[in-house]
């Protein structure tokens, strides 16, 4: 087995201990079979390899617990919050400001 150097920006997002978390890519392990990931700590299975910034990892496992609550939404008005939070996480970048639920209208 073989081992690579991971380029920088590489992160694993995956379910760990019940919750999404984002892990570096240290190294890639080659052999006859392909390549792995290697990290600290190993996510399950549903793992997705993400390239960027340590931010945008983080917003994919955080899109992801978003996505799996989308069926504990009940009403129209739940799933219209849950969309707009998604959409905020999506776009929020460092000095945005926060998110409020509030209708423009209140």
């Amino acid at each position: 087995m073989m081992q690579e150097a991971a380029e920088a920006g590489t992160w694993l997002v995956g379910r760990l201990n019940g919750r999404q978390k984002v892990t570096r890519v240290e190294h890639w392990s080659v052999n006859e079979h392909g390549s792995a990931p290697m990290t600290l700590t190993l996510p399950g299975a549903d793992a997705i390899l993400v390239k960027g910034r340590e931010l945008d990892a983080h917003k994919v496992a955080e899109l992801r617990e978003l996505a799996e609550m989308v069926d504990r939404c009940k009403t129209p008005g739940a799933l219209a919050d849950l969309a707009k939070i998604a959409d905020w996480v999506a776009n929020w970048e460092p000095g945005d400001p926060g998110l409020s639920l509030e209708s423009d209208g209140a």
